[in-house]
């Protein structure tokens, strides 16, 4: 019997050592806009620690909403 197990990538996702270096290149630089593109999203939001969110963060949005109303 096989246990279950939560796999996103396949085992060819993972084989990196077979990887040229072009491609190595492409696919972090591909990964990094990815990660990137979330940012606004999750600006305030952490899971490192005890808080799932920035206890600063209502305070951050309100002195950037009105910043940006002048």
């Amino acid at each position: 019997m096989s246990t279950m197990q939560d796999e996103f990538l396949s085992a060819e996702d993972l084989d990196l050592r077979h990887l040229s270096d072009e491609e190595l290149i492409a696919y972090w630089n591909l990964w990094l806009e990815q990660a990137q593109g979330t940012n606004d999203a999750d600006e305030f939001e952490y899971a490192h620690g005890v808080f799932m969110h920035d206890p600063t963060a209502a305070r951050k949005l309100k002195e950037v909403s009105e910043a940006q109303a002048r």
